[in-house]
Order: structure tokens, then C-alpha cells, then sequence
């Protein structure tokens, strides 16, 4: 599976500040992508449903953590949005025909990395402790998590 860190910068919510500042969350792809950079812009439009498919036309699969989560919080923040608009967002999305459904929320990240496995065009963010020997990880912007310049959301 492909990895990539995203520092995660919070403030806001009671649920936000009792979350630890600047971890590191790791998104993972499908072990076949043949991805290995991407920018935060293609980052957040892939984690908004704006891009749907990968280089050669496998459609993206968003997989993200409940609610509440740590790995949602981030995602929130990288999308510029709080829990109530990206409920809003996802239902328009549907409605008008943008999206076939909004992104699958798993309980744990071993059921993100089971889905990653499962689904070819698949992306997630999971917390780093399960990163496991094998997982490739992908730059961005050309940087690696924890290199100066690495970009955060």
C-alpha cells in the first residue's frame, strides 16, 4: 500500500484541540497504483470527489474514518470544511448526479487497510502506527513527510 503524511494542524472544536497538534497521518493507496507524487491540490480535489479516476481511468475510491476520528479531522481541515459541510457537500454531490455515493467511513484502520487491498482505485488516510513494511510511500510535492517544504493540509 502507498503512503503519504500529512501533518494535521487543528484548532476549533473541543474534539479538534484534544487531538495531539502536528501528528502525522498517512494516506494509503491500493499496492498496484503506479502513483508515487501527488500535489495537495490533487490530494484535497481527490478527498473532495472532484477528480474520480487515476492515471489510466481506475476510478478513485475514497475511504475515510468516522467521524470524530483523528484522520477525519485532518481530512476536514484539508478540505476547509467542518463536519456539518462536508455532510452538506457530499449530499449535493449525490443529488445532483456528481457523485454514486459519498466516501465509506470505516470504524478502524484495519478495515481502511482491508478496503485499500480490496479496491484498486482505492485512497485513505490512517494513522501512521499501522504503516507496515511493503507500503509504498508517495511524495508531495516532491517531499517526504518530515522533509523541509513537506506541505500541510
Amino acid at each position: 500500500m502507498a503512503i503519504l503524511l500529512l501533518s494535521g494542524l487543528l484548532a476549533g472544536t473541543l474534539t479538534q484541540t484534544s487531538l495531539a497538534q502536528n501528528q502525522d497521518v498517512a494516506v494509503v493507496v491500493n499496492p498496484k497504483n503506479s502513483m508515487s507524487n501527488l500535489s495537495r491540490s490533487e490530494l484535497r480535489k481527490m478527498f473532495a470527489g472532484e477528480k474520480r479516476t487515476w492515471a489510466g481511468g481506475v476510478p478513485i475510491k475514497n475511504i475515510t474514518r468516522v467521524p470524530g476520528s483523528y484522520e477525519h479531522v485532518v481530512l476536514l481541515r484539508l478540505l476547509r470544511m467542518n463536519e456539518s459541510e462536508y455532510k452538506q457537500y457530499w449530499i449535493a454531490q449525490l443529488f445532483h448526479g456528481e457523485a454514486q455515493a459519498e466516501p465509506a467511513a470505516m470504524f478502524s484502520n484495519g478495515m481502511q487497510k482491508e478496503a485499500i487491498s480490496a479496491f484498486p482505485g482505492a485512497i485513505a488516510r490512517v494513522d501512521p502506527v499501522d504503516v507496515k513494511p511493503g507500503m509504498k510511500v508517495v511524495k508531495v510535492e516532491v517531499h517526504l513527510p518530515g522533509e523541509p517544504g513537506y506541505p500541510v493540509p
